[in-house]
């Protein structure tokens, strides 16, 4: 272990027994951090603090990570969902440095993976949790994700961080993707912003709470739909099957413009990928290899003509 993660280790660890009232009897990283397959525990250092009869977790944002996470505004986002009921109760929150102490939801609770995106009770659960945010204060932060994305890709440009080959076409579908959402303006509300089914918390009982709103900003509500369509469905028919389940009904026009969000979503993720790959010091980490994947299924998406259909049937 590092002497800048040992330091980072004792730092949590006092304050946990300040939470706790007491020295932890158990004071251990819950999770194996990934960065592929799935995305899982990078944006910060994850404990689990416990005494006889309490426990918690405490998350420690990585610096890496600022190029992309608001630390300030995700904190206070994740205190918003514990007020709401969404996520675990925010018990501690030190915004000057960057840690979060949360409720822990021990076992039978269980972390997300893709086998849950087949459960309809789950994706149920998840959409009721999301929707539920949706309805609550107006966060800190408000943004686009196509501004995200220029933002990530100008990193790229200006410290010739390799992308893809089609950087060139995924970006010109960004920038026409938010030429017409401009054109058709949208309602700004809190969204979680992660489809990632890693973020969630899945309980025996078809409970769900949501996770890691490092994301979590105001923003159009189909940003949402189309984040949790892109991770949950494989298919174009699928995805309508899901769209019907969030909104209630099918509209063609506001299927596409859930989609291509989701799209722009794997775009976004790819150029984060790719930014740490080249500028983390954790290198067993696959950075690069998370972001090919996300780069492969946006090929899939952004070249075909269907591409050019979604922009022009959005609503």
């Amino acid at each position: 272990m590092s002497e800048q993660a040992m330091t980072r280790q004792k730092a949590a660890y006092s304050l946990a027994t300040e939470v706790l009232g007491a020295d932890p009897i158990i004071f251990i990283n819950p999770l194996t951090v990934l960065a592929s397959p799935a995305w899982r525990g990078v944006e910060g250092d994850i404990w689990r603090a416990s005494t006889e009869d309490t426990s918690i977790i405490l998350k420690h944002y990585q610096d890496d990570t600022a190029f992309y996470v608001d630390q300030v505004p995700a904190m206070l986002a994740a205190q918003e969902a514990g007020h709401l009921g969404v996520g675990p109760a925010v018990l501690k929150c030190i915004p000057e440095d960057g840690i979060l102490v949360l409720s822990d939801l021990a076992d039978p609770w269980l972390a997300g993976g893709l086998h849950h995106a087949l459960d309809m009770d789950l994706r149920s659960a998840v959409i009721a949790q999301k929707r539920a945010f949706q309805r609550g204060v107006r966060l800190e932060k408000t943004i686009s994700i196509f501004d995200e994305i220029e933002l990530l890709f100008d990193i790229t440009r200006s410290e010739r961080i390799a992308t893809h080959n089609d950087i060139e076409p995924f970006m010109a579908f960004a920038r026409d993707a938010s030429e017409k959402m401009n054109s058709l303006g949208w309602d700004e509300v809190p969204c979680h912003r992660d489809g990632n089914t890693a973020n969630l918390m899945v309980h025996p009982e078809k409970q769900v709470q949501l996770i890691d709103f490092d994301l979590a900003a105001n923003c159009d509500p189909f940003e949402d739909i189309g984040a949790y369509l892109i991770e949950f469905f494989e298919t174009d028919g699928d995805a309508r099957s899901g769209f019907e389940e969030w909104y209630g009904s099918f509209h063609e026009g506001l299927f596409q413009r859930a989609m291509i969000y989701g799209v722009a979503d794997d775009l976004r993720w790819g150029l984060i990928g790719s930014i740490m790959g080249r500028r983390s010091e954790r290198s067993s980490l696959e950075f690069s290899k998370y972001a090919a994947w996300r780069f492969l299924r946006l090929q899939m998406q952004a070249k075909r003509s269907e591409a050019n259909d979604r922009i022009r049937l959005a609503a």
